[in-house]
């Protein structure tokens, strides 16, 4: 190479040299400096002093340590920083650092060592970039989140739990410790079916709700949910998957809330909506009686009392008619007393006791004693229950439906009375209000008149006659009698019939458990 390119190369290099310094000169987002070996700045750049505050001729020669705060100094920091760098080449970290007027920002920094020929450290490259923005944006989030976080476990109106994607509890807030009674310590790894009832845990709800939240990304539900100590509390819930970036479910929120007391106060309307239906029914029934059946014999004693008048002279003729006057007055009393006993049943709320139903089959047979021999009737039973009611009431009970099996016949009433208990689930037709799980059914079977099909449900109704009165003797109010008393004590009758073949009567009344 002759002098002439060994000159050019020479530029060369100052050249490049010289633009490089300019480029670190004239960077503003970065503060660059060099330290000597010492820690005490050498070099300042643009992008220094916009961070910083400090112009060059102000801060040549001052110890770099002038940019950190007084803990840092009681921490030994900056030391600390240039003994990594010289030890390991680098050192990085992120913190708050004093601008000239005192104001902080948050510095991210690197150190790196500079080394001559022989590798000795103979000073340091210092480059910060100011993350200020960054910072006060990530400590917005993070206190975001730990208000989010907080309200969710102060809450105490609903339970708000998270689960694992296989239903394992990893959250719980003080809500969910309200309404179900367990402790963090004591429900944060376990199952969240230990909240559902044995029926439902049987039936595969929880995990039916989870695959439900899994798929169309939230599942609704109602139900009874079982607290710690054992009882149960209706609750309303919602669990919504949770989902990564990728849209992968990564879990569970669950929320509840325990809706008990609407669910009591729904559950009491319905029941007083439902007993305003039989009171109106009932009230229909009575304006149909005072209508109809009161007014017959009405009819007749003023039809009857006029025929006297008019033939007052004719002893034999108005012997005639006030013998049939009588009879009239007597329907009626008979009528107006069968009310009021309807009356008083819907009214009273009868006092309930351990009832033997076989002392109430004696006492029954024996006000019928001579009825049953006179209709050479027999009555067969088989040992009945004990039951919890109303003695007096399920004595009218029994003596309405045994009267009606010697009444209806065409010869000698043949009449079984036997029991059995029977799940709800086994009751025929059974009305909605029905919710005792297990009763005892009473039978009444007979070999009398029996009665068409159609005829089965209107024969509870006030005043409903299938026969004439010049056939069978009644006031048509006795099986009424039977369906008030038994809905008293929260039970259910019905009957099948056919014709010329018998009848049965089914009482359902529930089983008491009182351990």
């Amino acid at each position: 190479m002759g002098v002439g390119e060994n000159r050019l190369e020479l530029r060369s290099i100052a050249t490049q040299g010289n633009l490089y310094r300019r480029m670190i000169e004239e960077i503003q987002d970065y503060a660059i400096i060099v330290l000597d070996k010492n820690g005490f700045i050498q070099n300042w750049n643009k992008g220094a002093e916009k961070i910083k505050q400090y112009s060059e001729q102000e801060i040549i020669g001052k110890h770099f340590s002038i940019f950190y705060l007084p803990e840092d100094f009681k921490d030994n920091l900056p030391q600390r920083l240039l003994k990594r760098a010289e030890d390991t080449g680098v050192a990085s970290q992120e913190g708050w650092r004093k601008r000239k007027d005192g104001s902080r920002f948050w510095g991210s920094i690197t150190i790196t060592a500079i080394h001559d020929e022989n590798k000795n450290v103979i000073g340091f490259c210092k480059v910060t970039r100011d993350l200020t923005d960054r910072k006060e944006a990530e400590d917005n989030l993070r206190i975001s989140e730990e208000r989010y976080h907080q309200m969710i476990a102060e809450v105490q109106d609903y339970a708000i739990i998270l689960l694992s994607v296989d239903g394992v509890i990893e959250n719980w807030n003080a809500g969910a410790e309200k309404i179900k009674g367990y402790s963090s310590e004591e429900i944060i790894g376990r199952s969240f079916q230990i909240f559902y009832t044995s029926e439902d845990r049987e039936k595969g709800l929880p995990w039916h709700l989870l695959s439900t939240a899994k798929e169309a990304g939230r599942a609704v539900h109602e139900g009874w949910r079982v607290r710690k100590n054992g009882s149960k509390f209706w609750g309303s819930i919602t669990i919504t998957a949770l989902h990564n970036k990728s849209g992968t479910v990564i879990g569970f929120s669950k929320v509840t809330r325990d809706l008990t007391q609407q669910k009591i106060a729904e559950e009491k309307l319905a029941e007083y909506t439902a007993e305003l239906e039989i009171q109106n029914s009932e009230l229909e029934q009575f304006a149909y009686v005072a209508s109809h059946d009161l007014q017959e014999p009405l009819r007749k004693i003023q039809t009857f009392s006029d025929l006297i008048k008019e033939n007052f002279d004719d002893r034999e003729f108005a012997e005639k008619y006030l013998n049939k006057l009588d009879l009239s007055a007597k329907r009626m009393s008979e009528l107006v007393r069968s009310l009021l006993n309807y009356s008083r049943l819907s009214k009273d709320k009868p006092d309930v006791t351990e009832v033997d139903l076989n002392a109430v089959l004696r006492e029954v047979k024996l006000d019928f004693e001579l009825l049953i021999e006179e209709k050479r009737a027999t009555i067969a039973n088989e040992p009945l229950p004990k039951v919890q009611g109303n003695h007096m009431q399920l004595g009218q009970l029994f003596s309405n439906l045994i009267s009606n099996s010697l009444k209806f016949s065409k010869e000698a009433p043949c009449i079984t009375i036997d029991s059995k208990i029977v799940e709800r689930s086994q009751i025929t037709n059974a009305p909605k209000n029905l919710t005792n799980g297990v009763y005892c059914l009473i039978q009444f079977k007979d070999n009398g008149i029996g009665f068409e099909k159609q005829y089965r449900d209107k024969i509870f109704s006030l005043f409903q006659r299938l026969h004439g009165k010049q056939h069978y003797a009644g006031t048509g109010i006795g099986l009424a009698l039977c369906k008030k008393i038994v809905e008293n004590h929260n039970g259910f009758i019905s009957a099948e019939g056919e014709l010329g073949k018998g009848a049965v009567f089914y009482v359902y009344l529930p089983v008491v458990d009182l351990r």
